[in-house]
């Protein structure tokens, strides 16, 4: 999501990547824009947390050995799981969950 940045970054992995990509196709320009920001002021966040020895954002699950933070995005109906990749200086954002609504 941030090709040749070198502080953290957020990955979105091929299934998260194909739920923006639809979000994008089916004209929600927007909050696709909105989550790819978030997710990249998430790397951020995750990466001072990290740093400080903080817990990072999330409700934490650990799965075959790797813990994934559950995290709903406010104001936005997104929910998506990451996990954390100190030695690359990453998140990798996998089960990107968009509810769409009809009125």
């Amino acid at each position: 999501m941030n090709p040749g940045s070198k502080g953290w970054t957020a990955v979105a992995q091929i299934t998260a990547s194909k739920v923006l990509s639809q979000m994008r196709a089916s004209g929600f320009v927007d909050l696709h824009d909105n989550i790819v920001r978030f997710l990249n002021a998430l790397a951020l966040e995750v990466g001072s947390a990290v740093a400080s020895g903080n817990p990072p954002p999330g409700l934490p699950m650990t799965i075959r050995g790797v813990t994934w933070y559950s995290m709903a995005v406010f104001d936005d109906p997104v929910f998506f799981n990451y996990s954390i990749y100190p030695d690359e200086l990453q998140i990798r954002v996998c089960d990107l969950i968009w509810v769409i609504t009809t009125d």
